[in-house]
This record gives structure tokens, C-alpha cells and sequence, in this order.
């Protein structure tokens, strides 16, 4: 067990990219792409010819000159593999905005704001990201957004979803093709934190020039720092750092976008948070990406809980805290317990995917082994008079007590 990671505007953690990110070019149906690119390079080339264009100044346009913009399905290349790929290859004559790219953007944007509209929390989203990075699922096939999140299908036909969903991609995709103008106003060559940070601000800068709000730009950031290696490596196309975050923010007028980058950017280079969300995306739960509100723990998990009219102590469900010695503040924790003579096997549940129990009891005490991702402990439960509580210690590895102190009542 790790301690409660941070999140930003309720949904993100963020993850180490030292791990190669999976492909993920098969999310899509050529065919759906196919359908989709007719509407998608419309109102792209829209954005870039009557937001971009017009608010570029006379020697803005000289030095970026004729640049095309290319709307294949997949990126070329290594690209292919990343869900949100956009970029200007060496000889900077075009923009490449991948149809597959465009499409899980949208999607994303859907999520986004069926999930804000309806009062539900965001970091379903952020668990999926997890789970795309760094799970493996049956067939190699990942699923897309919004079946995985299990938001209807006409979530789109509430006017106010759509709006907001609208809103954030079209303010994305200018920031998106802004930024990569930059790239070639600035004639970069390579990619470093430095030049992202000049293209960033050239981007922001343009953008203020515009009707728009740059406020679909946390949804792209949310998921590219997902992304990025950690520190950045040599064959990034576009390195992410809290330096850079921090820096767009600086530049952005919005307040509550520019608090959101800047803690934004406090989190991405925290390796703690980074290394807890690798382990949350691997020991996440398909089910456990229902909808939620804010603070509540999941509750598609563990089905066939045992009933909670059986008084012994361990069995049944017990809703409770958790805290670590190093970071005291407790976080909400569910325990699932099933109790057959003195054996105990439970799952449980802290936001961050499910983790696994399995003990022996004596008397009033439960010892038992835990395992969550690839980090594994003991623990040491004692039950109240009545059995319908309990509290204890969990530790590391051999250790049942260097970890933090763990409670929970019968909730059923």
C-alpha cells in the first residue's frame, strides 16, 4: 500500500515513463477513423483558417509560411503507438493531426464533461489513463474512452454536455496547432524541455489574441503528462516537466486553468506520485471505472460480499481509514473480508485500484499477508468486543507495523 496520491482539479496522478507505453493505435476501427476524418479535418483546417490565421501577426506568418496541415489516420513512426500524437515532422512544411489522435481527444473531452455536468468525479478518468499506460488487457485490444468509463452512448445529446465537451476540444486543438506553429516560427530542431517551453508561450500568447479561453488545455495535459518519461528521455517528441507547466502557467490569464497547470506541474515531477500511479494502473479494476462521486470509494468491486447480518469479527464489508507514518493524514479505505472457520480472504479498496488480503485469525486477532500492484506487506487487525470493528497496523514487506495504522467498522 502507498500513501493517497494528489490530485489536481480532482482527477489526475501522474506516472513514471520509463516503462514503454503501450501501442495503443488499435483503440480505433480504421473504419471509424475513416468515417470520422471528414468532420474532424473540417473543422480543424475552421480552427486554423478563421481562429489561428487571422490572429498570427504580419511577420508571424512570413517566417511560418505555407505550412499544410496533414490529417492521416496514425502518426508515422513511433508515433503511431501514442493516444494523442501531434507534431511537425523535420522538414516543418506540415502539422500532423492523426484522425486516431483527434478522435481519443474527442472522446476525452466527452468524458470530461458528462462526468463534470452530472456532479460525478474525475478521476475515473485519470484511473483509465493509468490503466491504458501500464495494464495489459485480453487480446492486447485497450477499450476506448467513454464504454470504459461507462458513460451512455448519447451522452452528447444533453446540450449541456455537448457544449462543454465542444468547448474543450475546439479550445484544444487551437492550443495544440498554435503550439506546433511555434515549433516552426521558433525553426526548432529537436526536441528539449527549453523548446516546448518557447512553443508553449508562443501558443499562449497567440491564444489571448483569439475569442477563445484556453481552457481545453488541461484535458490534453492531464493525459500527455500521463505520457511522458520521467525524467524526459532523448526520444520524446514533446518532454514534459513541472518546469515547463509551470512556466505555461505563467503565461495563461485564466486563474483557475493557471493554478491548475502550476500545481499541475508541482505533481508531475513528484517521483513518489509518479511510481503510485504506475502501480495504480496496474492493479485497477474495469469495474471500479463507474461513475463515482467525488470522495466515494468504488463500489462495483468486490460483488458476492458476504453478508452483513453475520455478527463474527472479519467478514463482511467495513468502510474506515488508513493512514501512513511518513504522511499521518488518513484516506478513506473499503475492506471486503470473507471468513470460513479462522481463515480470512478480503480485497480492498483506497481509490487507487484493488488490493488483496489473506490471514488467519486467533481469538480477537487477524493476521494476515496484503499485496496491491507489485508492493506487498503484513498486518495485524484486532477486533472490537462485538466483532463489528476493528483496528491494527500494516507494514512493508516482512514488517506488519512500519507502514501505518488501518481501521474500519462494518458498514452493512
Amino acid at each position: 500500500m502507498m500513501r493517497l496520491l494528489c490530485s489536481v482539479a480532482g482527477m489526475v496522478l501522474f506516472a513514471p515513463g520509463a516503462l514503454a507505453a503501450t501501442d495503443l493505435s488499435g483503440l480505433y476501427e480504421s473504419a471509424t477513423l475513416e468515417n470520422s476524418r471528414p468532420r474532424y479535418e473540417r473543422s480543424t483546417t475552421k480552427i486554423f483558417e478563421q481562429v489561428i490565421m487571422p490572429a498570427l501577426l504580419t511577420h508571424e506568418k512570413q517566417r511560418i509560411g505555407n505550412v499544410a496541415l496533414d490529417f492521416r489516420l496514425y502518426g508515422e513512426g513511433m508515433a503511431k503507438a501514442h493516444p494523442l500524437q501531434f507534431y511537425v515532422p523535420p522538414d516543418a512544411s506540415r502539422i500532423v493531426m492523426p484522425i486516431a489522435s483527434l478522435k481519443f481527444l474527442d472522446d476525452l473531452c466527452a468524458a470530461y464533461a458528462w462526468l463534470q455536468i452530472n456532479g460525478y468525479s474525475l478521476e475515473t478518468i485519470s484511473e483509465y489513463t493509468a490503466m491504458l499506460r501500464y495494464k495489459e488487457f485480453p487480446g492486447g485490444r485497450p477499450p476506448r474512452p467513454l464504454p470504459a468509463l461507462q458513460i451512455p452512448d448519447d451522452a452528447i445529446k444533453d446540450l449541456r454536455v455537448d457544449e462543454l465537451a465542444q468547448g474543450h476540444f475546439v479550445t484544444a486543438r487551437t492550443f495544440i496547432l498554435l503550439h506546433e506553429l511555434g515549433h516552426i516560427f521558433h525553426s526548432h530542431r529537436g526536441s528539449t524541455i527549453a523548446n516546448e517551453k518557447q512553443a508553449d508561450r508562443f501558443a499562449a500568447e497567440v491564444m489571448r489574441r483569439t475569442v477563445l479561453p484556453p481552457l481545453g488545455i488541461i484535458v490534453f495535459f492531464l493525459f500527455d503528462a500521463h505520457w511522458a518519461s520521467y525524467p524526459p528521455g532523448p526520444n520524446d517528441t514533446h518532454p514534459m516537466s513541472g518546469d515547463r507547466l509551470r512556466a505555461l502557467a505563467a503565461h495563461i490569464d485564466d486563474r483557475g486553468l493557471a493554478a491548475a497547470l502550476h500545481k499541475l506541474g508541482e505533481l508531475v515531477d513528484d517521483p513518489d506520485i509518479r511510481v503510485g500511479f504506475a502501480a495504480t494502473g496496474s492493479a485497477a479494476d474495469m469495474a471500479a471505472l463507474a461513475p463515482r462521486r467525488p470522495g466515494e470509494l468504488a463500489r462495483s468491486w468486490g460483488k458476492g460480499a458476504p453478508a452483513s447480518s453475520v455478527t463474527i469479527a472479519f467478514h463482511g464489508r467495513y468502510v474506515g481509514q488508513s493512514a501512513q507514518f511518513t504522511e499521518p493524514k488518513p484516506f478513506p479505505i473499503e475492506v471486503l473480508l470473507q471468513r470460513r472457520g479462522d481463515r480470512v480472504d478480503g480485497q480492498y479498496s483506497f481509490g487507487l485500484g484493488i488490493g488483496t488480503m489473506r490471514g488467519k485469525t486467533m481469538g480477537d486477532m487477524l493476521t494476515f499477508e496484503w499485496s496491491w500492484a507489485k508492493n506487498y506487506g503484513r498486518g495485524v487487525f484486532k477486533a472490537d468486543k462485538d466483532g463489528a470493528a476493528f483496528s491494527g497496523t500494516w507494514g512493508y514487506r516482512e514488517s506488519a507495523d512500519n507502514g501505518g495504522t488501518w481501521n474500519g467498522r462494518r458498514s452493512d
